[in-house]
C-alpha cells in the first residue's frame, strides 16, 4: 500500500526549517532543510513503509523483515507501531522546543524533543522513553536523532547526487575525511524492496574516538545542501546512515543491543532519556556548515601560549627543571606553564606505573608542589598539572583495591599498563576529593590537563547492561569536571587522551580546550590540525610545536605556523636553543598575538589536494581565516601555506585580488616567495621541502555589510 503523506507542522528557527508530515496510520516523519530551499520541497510519494522520527526496539518485539536481524533495528516492529499523540512547541527566554509525543503498540510513551537556543545554527534533539505498563520493560534500542527523506527535492534522486561524509580517526592520524557517493557504500535502492541499505560506524568503549568520530553527514550535489549530525558521545555509539523506500535517512545515538551491549532495563512508570545530538543544515560548503555545527565559545582579543614540559623532561620534572625553564621562558611570551606526567611517586622509571596514589614524588619536589606554583606566578604565569584520575598503574596501591575497581563480569578490567577507578563509587568520589581536588586547590593550579591513555572497552558492570555501565562510568567523570569548575570557576581544564580519542561533543564542550593529537614532532600536523577544525573550534584546538637545538629555522617556522591553526602549545628542549632559534620564536608569538583573535573566531576556508599519506605527506595545504561570513565583507584575511615535500615546485592562485587586499604582516619560509600576477596573488611552493608561510592581509578598502 502506497502511503499518503499530510504536514502535521513546519517550524522555521533561524534560518533551518523543521518539517513534520505524517501518514494515514498516524505515523510521524521529519525532514530537516534550509529555509531558502523551501519552495522546492515535495512530501514523500510512492512509499510503501513508513520510517518514524523515533526508533526503538523493546525485547520482544520483531526485527524489520529485510535481512534485519543481527545487523540493525532500525525499523523493528516497536518503530513500525509508533503513531501521533500529540505535539507542542514550548519558549522559555530564548530557547524553542519542540515536543512530539508519540506512542507504541504496548501503551507506552516516546517524547521526541528539538531544542534551538536563539541566535545558534545547530538544533539539539534527544528522545524520552517512558513506561506505562506495570512491568518492566527492556529497551534494547533507542534513537537521540532521526533525519528522514534526506534531499526531499526529487521525485526521484538521481545517480551521483549525494554524498556521504564521515570522519574516520587513528591514533596521530585523526580526523581524515572520506566523502563518497552514497551508491559506493551501496546506498541505493535493490530492484524489488526487500533488503534495505543500511551503512553504520560506531565506537565501544572509553576511547570513543578511535576509528572515527561521532559525526556524520549527507551532501546534496545539486542543490548544494550540507546536512551534518553528531552524537554527544561519552562512550560508546553509532551513526547510520540508510536507505528504505529510496528515502536516504540518517539516525543515530546510543548503541544498540546486538552491535554494541547497551540495554536499559525501565521500570513500571520511570522514564529514559538519551544522549544528546546536534544537527544542523546549510545551503553551504563544509567548513561553514560543520561552524554551524560547534558550540563557537566567546569572541576573545587573546589566545594564551601555553608551555607543557612533557617534551623537554619526558615524564621526569623536577622542582630544579621547572625553574630552569621559567628562567628562559620569562623572556618570551608565555602565558601558562603545565606539568605534565610523573611530578608523582612511581616505583618505576616508567610514569604509567604509579598512577592513582598521587603521592608528590619527594625526590623531584623536596618542597612539594606549592612552592613551585608560587614560583609560575611569580613569573607572571598560569600554573598547570597533569592528572590521569581515572586509570591506575600497575605498582600503585589503588591497583589492589578491589571494591574501587571498574569491572566487567565481576573481574578487574585490566590491560597491560591500567585499571580503571570506578568513577560511580562515593569512595572513589572521595578519594579524588581527597587526593586530585587537595592538590589543585592547595597548590592554587590554575590549569588542570586531564589526560586517559586506555580504554575501559565493551563494557563495565554496575548497570542493566554493559555499554550502559560505560555511560554512567563517563557521566560521572563529567560529573568531575563539573565539580572542579564549581570550585575554582576560573580553573581552565584541558581534554585530552592519547591525543585526540575524546575528541567528541561530551568532552568538547564541557572542557576549554583539547589537544588536538599526539602527532607532536610530524610534518603532518597541519593537516591533523585543519581535520579537526571541522568537529572543534579553533580557539579549542590546543596544537604542539616540540622545538629542538637542531632544528633549522625552516622547520622551527614550519611548526610553529602550523599551531596558527589554533592554541600554541609549545614543548621541547629549549635549555639549548640559539638565540636566532629564540628570535625566531619571539617574531612567531609576535605574529600569533597580531592575528589570534580572527584565529579564534574566524571562518575558515581550504584548500590543496588530499594529502594520502599521513606518515609521509605530499602536496600542500592553504587555510585561510577571514573575520566576515564571506571573504567580500571581511577586514582581514590571515593565509597560512603549507608545502609537503612536493616533487615539481608549485605555484599557487592564492584567488586574493591585489586590488582589494594588501600584505600586512608576515612569518615563515624566505624562499616561498609571494608575487602578483594578472591583479592576484600567487605564492610559489619549493620542491622536496617541508615549509611554511603565513601572512596577514587587510582589505584596501571598506567592504560594504551585507544586511542581515
Amino acid at each position: 500500500m502506497v502511503l499518503h503523506f499530510s504536514t502535521i507542522q513546519t517550524y522555521t528557527l533561524g534560518d533551518m526549517v523543521l518539517h513534520y508530515m505524517m501518514d494515514e496510520a498516524r505515523h510521524v516523519e521529519l525532514m530537516l532543510y534550509p529555509q531558502t530551499e523551501q519552495a522546492y520541497v515535495r512530501l514523500p510519494h510512492q512509499q510503501r513503509t513508513p520510517i518514524s522520527l523515533v526508533q526503538a526496539k523493546l525485547a520482544g518485539d520483531a526485527y524489520d523483515k529485510n535481512f534485519s536481524n543481527g545487523l540493525t533495528m532500525f525499523n523493528s516492529e516497536t518503530s513500525r507501531n509508533l503513531t501521533f499523540v500529540s505535539q507542542h512547541k514550548h519558549q522559555e527566554k530564548d530557547e524553542i522546543q519542540i515536543w512530539t509525543r508519540l506512542k507504541d503498540q504496548h501503551g507506552h510513551d516516546y517524547r521526541h524533543v528539538v531544542a534551538w537556543q536563539r541566535g545558534q545554527q545547530r538544533l539539539k534533539f534527544w528522545t524520552e522513553f517512558t513506561n506505562q505498563s506495570t512491568q518492566p520493560v527492556k529497551l534494547e534500542y533507542l534513537s537521540s536523532f532521526v533525519l528522514n527523506s534526506l534531499a526531499p527535492f526529487y521525485d526521484q534522486i538521481p545517480a551521483g547526487t549525494l554524498d556521504l561524509l564521515r570522519l574516520r580517526s587513528k591514533w596521530s592520524m585523526e580526523g581524515r575525511l572520506e566523502r563518497r557517493p552514497i551508491e559506493t557504500y551501496d546506498l541505493e535502492p535493490s530492484w524489488k524492496p526487500s533488503g534495505f541499505a543500511l551503512e553504520q560506524i560506531g565506537q565501544n568503549g572509553t576511547m570513543p574516538v578511535r576509528r572515527f568520530f561521532p559525526w556524520i553527514g549527507m551532501a546534496d550535489n545539486r542543490q548544494h545542501v550540507m546536512w551534518l549530525a553528531s552524537v554527544e558521545a561519552r562512550a560508546s555509539w553509532q551513526l547510520n546512515a540508510a536507505r528504505l523506500d529510496d528515502r536516504p535517512v540518517l539516525f543515530g545515538g546510543l548503541p544498540d543491543a546486538d552491535n554494541g551491549q547497551w540495554y536499559k532495563i525501565v521500570m513500571p512508570g520511570a522514564s529514559y532519556q538519551t544522549p544528546y545530538a546536534w544537527l544542523t543544515v546549510a545551503q553551504d560548503d563544509l567548513e561553514q556548515t560543520s561552524r554551524r555545527l560547534q558550540q563557537l565559545p566567546a569572541p576573545v582579543k587573546h589566545l594564551p601560549i601555553i608551555y607543557n614540559e612533557w617534551g623537554t623532561t619526558w615524564g621526569h620534572p623536577s622542582a630544579e627543571l621547572v625553574a630552569t625553564s621559567l628562567s628562559l621562558l620569562a623572556k618570551h611570551e608565555v602565558d601558562d606553564y603545565v606539568i605534565d606526567a610523573g611530578w608523582y611517586h612511581s616505583p618505576t622509571d616508567d610514569f604509567n606505573e604509579g598512577l592513582g596514589d598521587w603521592q608528590v614524588d619527594s625526590h623531584r619536589f623536596p618542597q612539594g608542589l606549592k612552592p613551585v606554583v608560587e614560583l609560575i606566578h611569580h613569573y607572571g604565569m598560569k600554573a598547570g598539572i597533569w592528572f590521569e584520575f581515572e586509570g591506575l598503574g600497575k605498582d600503585s596501591q589503588k591497583y589492589h583495591d578491589q571494591d574501587a575497581l571498574v569491572t566487567r563480569d565481576g573481574w578487574p578490567v585490566t590491560t597491560m599498563k591500567r585499571r580503571f577507578l570506578d568513577m560511580t563509587n562515593p569512595r572513589v568520589q572521595t578519594y579524588l576529593q581527597e587526593k586530585m581536588i587537595a592538590v589543585l586547590t592547595e597548590a592554587a593550579f590554575d590549569y588542570l590537563k586531564v589526560d586517559y591513555n586506555d580504554s575501559i572497552g565493551i563494557g563495565a558492570d554496575g548497570a542493566d547492561s554493559p555499554a550502559e555501565g560505560l555511560q554512567a562510568q563517563e557521566a560521572a567523570t563529567l560529573d568531575i569536571f563539573r565539580k572542579i569548575k564549581q570550585l575554582s570557576p576560573n580553573i581552565v581544564i584541558e581534554n585530552c587522551s592519547s591525543g585526540g580519542h575524546r575528541l567528541t561533543p561530551a568532552f568538547i564542550e564541557n572542557t576549554d580546550l583539547s589537544s588536538f593529537s599526539d602527532a607532536h614532532e610530524t610534518h603532518s600536523i597541519p593537516i591533523i590540525a585543519a581535520n579537526e577544525l571541522t568537529i572543534l573550534p579553533a580557539a579549542k584546538n590546543l596544537i604542539w610545536c616540540v622545538v629542538h637545538p637542531d632544528d633549522s629555522l625552516k622547520e622551527l617556522q614550519f611548526h610553529l605556523i602550523a599551531t596558527f591553526l589554533g592554541r600554541i602549545c609549545m614543548s621541547g628542549d629549549i635549555r639549548h636553543l640559539t638565540q636566532q632559534q629564540w628570535q625566531t620564536i619571539d617574531n612567531g608569538f609576535a605574529f600569533y598575538h597580531r592575528v589570534d583573535s580572527l584565529i579564534a573566531s574566524g571562518y575558515i576556508q581550504r584548500q590543496g589536494p588530499d594529502i594520502l599519506s599521513y606518515a609521509n605527506p605530499v602536496g600542500y595545504q592553504v587555510n585561510e581565516f577571514h573575520d566576515a561570513a564571506t571573504l567580500a565583507d571581511s577586514r582581514q584575511l590571515l593565509v597560512l601555506v603549507f608545502g609537503f615535500n612536493q616533487a615539481r615546485t608549485k605555484t599557487i592562485d592564492l584567488d586574493i585580488q591585489t586590488n582589494d587586499w594588501q600584505l600586512a604582516d608576515v612569518f615563515g619560509a624566505d624562499d616561498m616567495v609571494l608575487d602578483e600576477t594578472n591583479g592576484t596573488f600567487r605564492i610559489t611552493i619549493l620542491a622536496h621541502q617541508f615549509e611554511a608561510k603565513a601572512m596577514l592581509f587587510t582589505a584596501r578598502t571598506v567592504h560594504a555589510k551585507t544586511e542581515e
